[in-house]
Order: C-alpha cells, then sequence, then structure tokens
C-alpha cells in the first residue's frame, strides 16, 4: 500500500512536469502582448484567489509553522521565477534556459546536506548528474556561449533548488498543511510579482484575448494545481527524487514542440532522453536489480560465508517479492 502511494505521488510530479512542459510555448505566445512581469502577477494572483474559494476554512486558521514555510517558500519560488525571466532578457536562449534550470535537481541534495544534515545517498548523486547530462543534450544547441543572462539563470536555479529544499522540509511537518503551504507559497510570489509590475510600470494598455486565456491556462493548471500537487508530492517522496523527476520539464517541453510544432528530433536528443530515463532507474531503484542479482549469484556459488548475512539477504529476497 505504502508503494502504490509512493507511485501515486511520483505520477503526481511527473503530470506536474508536462504541465510545465506545455508552458514554454504558452509563455512565448504570451508574451508578444504582454510583459513577463505582469503574466507572473495575473498567473499567480488566479492561483491565489483558486486556492482561498477552495480551501477558506483551512487557510483560515494558519499557525506560525505555516506562516514560516509558506514565506520561505513563497520568496524562493519568487527568485527562481524573476530571475530566470530576467536571464532570457539578459541573453539566455530558452533552449539553455531549460537547461540550466534543470541543475537544480543536482543542487538539490547538496543543500539538503548542508542544510538539513540529510545525507545523500550515492545512486541519488550520480542520478543527478545524469539527468544534467541528458538535459543538455536535449537543450544546448550547437556551438553555444555563455551569456550574463546564463550566470543570472544560474542564480535562479539556486532559488529553485532552495524551494524543493524548503518546500520538502515544510510539507513533512505534523503542524503544516501541505494546501495552506501551497496558498501561502503562491500569495506571496503573486504580491511580491505585483510589486515588480507596479515599480516597472508593466501594466499593458491592450489585451489580446488570446493571451490573457494563455495566462488563466497558467494560473489555473500550471500553477495552482501544479505547485499544490508538488507540495503535497514533497511530503511524501525524498527531496532529491522529486528534483529529478521534475527535471523531466524540459524534456517534455522538447517533447510538445516535436509533436506540435514540427521539431526535428535529431541523434543528440534521442541519446539525451535515454540518459536522463538511465538516470531516472538509478534513482528509482538504486540498482538493486543488479546488486539482487550479483547477491543471488554469490548464495548460489556459496560465497557468502557468514550465515547471519546470508540468512539477512534471504529475508530481503523474500521481503522484495512479496512487496511485488
Amino acid at each position: 500500500m505504502k508503494n502504490n502511494k509512493e507511485v501515486f505521488y511520483k505520477l503526481c510530479l511527473i503530470l506536474c512536469a508536462i504541465i510545465w512542459g506545455s508552458t514554454f510555448v504558452v509563455i512565448k505566445d504570451a508574451t508578444n502582448t504582454m510583459t513577463s512581469g505582469f503574466i507572473n502577477a495575473g498567473r499567480f494572483t488566479i492561483a491565489t484567489l483558486i486556492l482561498l474559494v477552495i480551501y477558506f476554512k483551512k487557510i483560515k486558521n494558519i499557525n506560525k509553522t505555516e506562516l514560516k514555510g509558506g514565506i520561505l517558500m513563497g520568496i524562493s519560488l519568487f527568485g527562481g521565477y524573476y530571475l530566470q525571466v530576467l536571464g532570457m532578457e539578459y541573453g539566455s536562449s530558452a533552449g539553455k534556459c531549460a537547461f540550466l534550470s534543470a541543475t537544480f535537481c543536482v543542487m538539490v541534495p547538496f543543500l539538503s546536506w548542508a542544510v538539513f544534515k540529510k545525507t545523500p545517498d550515492k545512486y541519488s548523486v550520480i542520478a543527478a548528474i545524469l539527468c544534467v547530462i541528458g538535459v543538455a543534450l536535449v537543450s544546448v544547441e550547437k556551438n553555444a556561449t555563455i551569456t550574463l543572462g546564463d550566470g543570472i539563470i544560474l542564480v535562479s536555479t539556486f532559488f529553485y533548488a532552495v524551494n524543493i529544499m524548503f518546500t520538502s522540509e515544510f510539507s513533512s511537518k505534523e503542524s503544516a498543511d501541505v494546501k495552506v503551504l501551497a496558498f501561502l507559497q503562491i500569495a506571496v510570489v503573486a504580491i511580491l510579482s505585483w510589486l515588480i509590475v507596479i515599480i516597472k510600470g508593466d501594466i499593458p494598455q491592450a489585451y489580446n484575448m488570446r493571451a490573457v486565456m494563455g495566462v488563466v491556462y497558467l494560473g489555473v493548471f500550471a500553477t495552482a494545481l501544479c505547485l499544490l500537487m508538488q507540495v503535497i508530492g514533497l511530503k511524501h517522496i525524498n527531496s532529491t527524487s522529486a528534483s529529478i523527476i521534475l527535471s523531466l520539464e524540459s524534456v517534455f517541453g522538447v517533447i510538445i514542440s516535436i509533436a506540435f510544432y514540427n521539431e526535428v528530433i535529431t541523434t543528440k536528443l534521442l541519446i539525451g532522453f535515454i540518459v536522463i530515463f538511465i538516470g531516472i532507474i538509478v534513482c528509482e531503484t538504486k540498482l538493486s536489480f543488479i546488486t539482487n542479482k550479483i547477491s543471488i549469484k554469490k548464495l548460489d556459488t556459496g560465497k557468502y560465508k557468514d550465515k547471519s548475512k546470508k540468512e539477512y539477504f534471504n529475508a530481503e529476497i523474500q521481503r522484495s517479492k512479496t512487496s511485488i
């Protein structure tokens, strides 16, 4: 039962990655008539209102733990969103942005280790590195150069990693309701986004209906639904595994572009997908299907001299068969 629940929450995070992968096209279309700051302010305001209406009874009883967690999660998420857009304005391409943003999956295990003393296992670290290599093959164009925008996006990636870390930490607390945390996080981003819009004077003079519908899609699905699922998922899944799953956002973005915009599938693209898939397999299985076979071979050949070790492994094999 526990394994089935874990699979469900991982599927929720995969759905988040798919929806966020679709937003590259929606945002690109909306920026033809709206500024990126106004788009962010609009989408997070819509999401805030949706969660406020649905979970008002819970939200009106906010406690100190939820308030602290929601503010920290919101500030870090705003830093990620704002700096990512700023980086693109300063010359980073969409492909490099997708790759650099996905590197948060490498930062998360080390940040959790440094701040919360949660030591990552070697398989998680290997998987994170493989995912970054795979995303690079998928996203980075030939002869790509490093710009100021790329540096800004790397900083935004650090904020995304901090957000995943805070979300994982606070959502796992018994005194914090994940729905309230999701609301507070989104509300903080909405407030900070509107402050930037007002300071920069980014309110558009005219509105295009297609762009408006795009912002509604971003607010309902890519923000309210996805960020709620992310907070709930991180309550039940460790931050390293979650970050690797969420890094698939850029991969799904490419797949959607191929499906709907006739982009060409290249050898480099296929190799990138394979490397990412291997990384996910390493993270999720810890290569147990290989280590179990080696241990079984040792049992068959009598190489396990230690009786207690042999008995322990036999018990583990039986347990794994039962769980399947």
